[in-house]
């Protein structure tokens, strides 16, 4: 899957999602589990992701 089949599954705009990644804007809690389901992530995985130490 490229980031074009990903915006498009998890129902994100591509510019939305670039600004969220390039950490202009933050993802919030819908979108997290938008990101979840469509990559088939676990919760330890979400965790490590978004939570971690260095980044919260």
């Amino acid at each position: 899957m490229n980031i074009g089949e990903f915006c498009e599954a998890a129902g994100f705009v591509r510019a939305t999602f670039d600004r969220k990644i390039t950490g202009k804007n933050e993802f919030d809690r819908e979108e997290i589990c938008r990101i979840r389901d469509t990559l088939h992530l676990s919760d330890e995985d979400i965790r490590d992701i978004f939570f971690d130490k260095e980044v919260a």
